[in-house]
């Protein structure tokens, strides 16, 4: 619990630097960066801590999808944090532990005790009452909205494929970082040169726009690298709950510091988060 914790503050806070930075570099460029970045440090994790490679071929094959699915929801992130609010986009796309939650049930055969149940309830409440918007009579889903859609679900394919993988026989949880690696190196690079001429940001971003981008990569770096290693060691239920709880952190930091309005949704929000996490942890 401690890691995905990790994982949900990184993950609050880096989502608002991450907006921050994504509106003066693009998405082009932003995803070329955190590619570069995040490559470097996972190849860096790999290298330091990883054991020997003795698992099946099916496992490997299981952790190159989880890598692949895991950069495109990445992708997809960036650009919808072009076209909407962080906080709907963080929301939404915060619902992903559905995913894995149902998923871990359904094929993984984890079952959560009676009281980690409710936790888990009040948890992913408290993700929808973030994420709802009243509808007006004009309203249309903008595409801010599909793209976060499309990110809760192979995020939450992501963590159901990453806990297979990380809890297999003769399989490190700190090998999965080099296929991390791979995914980050190929399809950031490949991305930026297919839309680099469609989408290509500001004309001539600063360093300092550059340095938040560094700041909120690292940031997202440390919460997937916390929720990888938290799924090898625990029931993939429990850590998505927790780790996806990282909407209520980005709230938090959006009224308190960015001066954005206390509404009684949100506070509604932290009061079912603070009771859904203590019964989680136990």
């Amino acid at each position: 619990m401690v890691l995905a914790s990790m994982d949900m503050m990184s993950w609050g806070v880096g989502q608002v630097i991450a907006k921050r930075a994504t509106d003066r570099l693009g998405p082009v460029r932003i995803v070329l960066l955190v590619s570069l970045v995040d490559g470097t440090a996972y190849a860096a994790i790999w290298a330091f801590f990883a054991g020997p490679m003795g698992a099946a071929w099916t496992t490997y094959v299981v952790a190159s999808l989880a890598a692949v699915v895991g950069m495109a929801g990445y992708i997809l992130y960036f650009e919808a944090l072009l076209r909407g609010n962080v906080a709907v986009v963080g929301t939404i796309s915060g619902g992903s532990p559905v995913v894995t939650i149902l998923g871990a049930i359904l094929f993984l055969g984890e079952m959560p005790t009676p009281t980690q149940a409710v936790g888990i309830v009040l948890l992913l409440s408290m993700i929808v009452i973030l994420s709802y918007e009243p509808m007006g009579k004009e309203w249309r889903i903008p595409v801010a909205v599909v793209l976060s859609i499309g990110i809760l679900l192979l995020w939450g394919v992501w963590g159901l494929l990453t806990k297979v993988a990380v809890s297999s026989p003769g399989f490190d949880a700190f090998d999965i970082f080099l296929f991390y690696t791979l995914a980050n190196v190929t399809m950031g690079p490949l991305y930026y040169l297919m839309r680099r001429r469609r989408a290509p940001g500001p004309a001539d971003p600063s360093r300092a726009a550059y340095a938040i981008a560094s700041a909120a990569t690292l940031l997202l770096v440390v919460g997937i690298v916390a929720t990888t290693i938290a799924f090898s060691v625990g029931d993939a239920s429990l850590v998505a709950a927790v780790s996806g709880s990282y909407p209520v952190v980005t709230a938090i930091v959006a009224f308190t510091f960015l001066k954005e309005e206390a509404t009684r949704q949100r506070l509604l929000a932290i009061a079912l988060f603070v009771p859904g996490i203590v019964l989680v942890a136990f």
